[in-house]
């Protein structure tokens, strides 16, 4: 399946990083795959479904998808890339790296491993190479303009990430 990477269409960053946001697919996609993570790499329906949307790109920095027996961190757009999010301030959006976890945590709560893979093999390098607080670390629902928004999932546990980014934080 060809990706549908336009780079015409994605609005280039011109600041610095300084944020990173957690969502859940379903924030996004109506497409079936986005809303119950399972061992099958899921990442190629998303893929279709924006493919039929006619949208330029999947519209986070990298998806943590379960595959097989544990997760793994998929590349989807490029830093330099900008993903937009109307509900979010146009000044944090700018300056954000985007992460979402593939399925809907409003009906499956998280394994611990989610959690460590999410800090150790994605947030920490990120965090550690921008110098980026733990502080600076959102979930979507923290700072959307739509207080009825619930992504990343009403199950999802901001402390728990930022216990575990400094758990394996790296001096």
């Amino acid at each position: 399946m060809k990706l549908p990477l336009k780079q015409s269409r994605l609005e280039i960053r011109r600041t610095k990083i300084k944020y990173i946001v957690i969502h859940q697919t379903t924030c996004q996609y109506e497409a079936p795959e986005s809303k119950i993570d399972n061992p099958k790499f899921q990442v190629s329906g998303l893929i279709g479904n924006v493919l039929e949307k006619k949208q330029a790109d999947l519209n986070y920095h990298f998806i943590l998808d379960k595959i097989k027996d544990d997760y793994q961190v998929i590349v989807c757009r490029p830093f330099v890339s900008i993903c937009n999010f109307d509900d979010i301030d146009p000044k944090i959006n700018k300056a954000a790296l985007h992460v979402a976890l593939m399925g809907s945590y409003d009906f499956k709560i998280p394994e611990q491993r989610v959690y460590e893979i999410l800090a150790y093999r994605l947030l920490n390098p990120i965090i550690k190479h921008f110098r980026i607080n733990p502080s600076r670390v959102y979930l979507h629902r923290d700072i959307s303009s739509n207080k009825d928004e619930a992504c990343p999932g009403n199950f999802i546990d901001k402390d728990k990430i930022i216990t575990m980014i400094r758990r394996f934080v790296v001096k």
